[in-house]
């Protein structure tokens, strides 16, 4: 089981970050350009990455859809449009699907379906996924043929041992990497956690890549200095790609939106992985 890392001190950094958050919030929540073109102006970023597959992948992620409290119905079906215009081989979900209730996860589900992929949809858990209710919104996924995977894992058909495998969220659930050492050396696993500092801990070497999410990029980031807030298990990996060896680790921006419900500096992203 992967364990938390220990609490941080208060630092230089987290001192400048809570003197600006409210001043920085108010700026945008009330600009009409955070809102009217960053919170919902969606940037598709393309990520080229080679795992010695037998055959070309396209794989799209995307999560942190936050869907209450706004229920932003006709901004998920625009996204779940643009995923489908996509060609995706896989489509992958991160976690955090809902914020605080699960009310209207069926809902959700009916719009997130429409997007088609020629081996199908999986997700995993975030945090607040679990907080709110995890049985319900699994449960709605599933009916409408979205796979939530917690710890849990699918070998890909027509390669050689390669695995898309998913862990429960490392802040609210129980991560168990048993299912990535129970597999042959010389697999290779796509692996889907929803928070993104896990990856220090997660140095298997048949991890090829981690897709995360959780940050969403800061939501507000300032010039010349970037998130103004950031998650816990989310501080050490911000948004984008990094790499150790010959393993990597993708942070998307996300979807949706916490309070405040603005993006500034920091539009949603929808990830497509051109892994060969």
């Amino acid at each position: 089981m992967l364990l938390p890392p220990d609490n941080r001190i208060m630092n230089r950094r987290t001192f400048i970050r809570g003197a600006l958050t409210t001043t920085i919030a108010a700026v945008a929540g009330t600009s009409i350009y955070a809102y009217g073109n960053d919170t919902h102006d969606i940037e598709i970023t393309h990520i080229p990455l080679k795992l010695g597959l037998n055959q070309p992948l396209r794989l799209v992620a995307l999560g942190d859809i936050h869907f209450d409290p706004l229920y932003e119905e006709a901004y998920i079906e625009r996204v779940s449009n643009l995923v489908t215009g996509l060609g995706a081989d896989l489509i992958v979900y991160t976690g955090d699907f809902v914020t605080a209730s699960a009310s209207r996860a069926g809902n959700l589900a009916d719009l997130l379906s429409r997007s088609t992929s020629r081996l199908g949809s999986f997700a995993v858990p975030g945090n607040h996924d679990h907080w709110t209710g995890l049985g319900t919104i699994t449960r709605a996924l599933e009916k409408r043929g979205i796979r939530v995977l917690c710890n849990q894992s699918i070998e890909l058909p027509g390669e050689d041992s390669v695995h898309l495998t998913g862990l429960d969220s490392l802040w609210a659930g129980e991560p168990n990497l048993k299912i990535v050492s129970r597999t042959p050396e010389h697999s290779r696993h796509v692996l889907l956690v929803h928070e993104p500092d896990s990856f220090t801990q997660l140095d298997d070497p048949r991890i090829k890549l981690q897709i995360s999410g959780h940050t969403h990029g800061g939501q507000i980031r300032i010039p010349f200095y970037g998130a103004l807030i950031l998650p816990r298990f989310g501080r050490d990996f911000e948004t984008g790609l990094f790499t150790r060896g010959e393993q990597s680790l993708y942070v998307n921006r996300g979807i949706g939106t916490l309070m405040p419900h603005v993006r500034f500096n920091c539009r949603p992203e929808i990830t497509v992985f051109e892994l060969t």
